[in-house]
């Protein structure tokens, strides 16, 4: 049975916000190790993901592991029209709170989307063959729509879903991979 995205987007909500703290600590922390064994990370010297939110996988380990490793992080800016850009992250970065209440950086370079190694790729969830519930924006399909580099998303457990519970929608992007934990980790 399929359902609409909005009715799943509500419902996996619901399954993040009723995560316990433990299987979340968990499964961050496997989840991140597993990205940093991946060979599209470690051949990445330019990297995005988001400054995450409380519902989110944190994404702090990931910004901090690739700081130690001289590599670039670069985060998402809105742009009207659901539009986004990329800036670099770094010490001099000042950041402003946009209307939903993500912060986003006020200033620092702007980087093309191919001089983008590697996108983290967020989202509420996922199936094992890249398909994605995102935040209901649009965003980041947007952007993927003209973005040729590898994409990973990173799915705590609660997130994965079965290939037939929503139909896709043309303007879709799927994410290269999706790391998870399987039944027996």
């Amino acid at each position: 049975m399929t359902y609409s995205k909005k009715e799943l987007r509500q419902a996996y909500i619901a399954r993040l916000q009723q995560l316990d703290l433990n299987t979340r600590l968990h499964e961050e922390k496997r989840l991140t190790s597993m990205l940093f064994d991946q060979p599209e990370w470690m051949n990445a010297k330019v990297i995005a993901t988001t400054l995450s939110q409380s519902l989110e996988l944190d994404t702090s380990p990931i910004i901090l592991h690739a700081r130690h490793e001289n590599r670039q992080i670069v985060v998402p800016r809105t742009l009207p029209d659901r539009q986004m850009e990329f800036v670099e992250l770094n010490e001099d970065s000042e950041f402003v709170e946009t209307t939903f209440g993500v912060l986003e950086p006020r200033n620092g370079r702007v980087y093309k989307p191919d001089e983008i190694d590697l996108m983290i790729v967020p989202g509420v969830a996922f199936t094992q063959s890249g398909r994605r519930i995102g935040f209901g924006g649009g965003y980041y399909d947007r952007y993927l729509s003209k973005y040729d580099g590898n994409t990973i998303s990173l799915s705590f457990t609660t997130q994965l879903a079965n290939e037939d519970e929503w139909q896709s929608e043309q303007y879709d992007k799927t994410v290269d991979k999706v790391l998870s934990l399987s039944e027996t980790d």
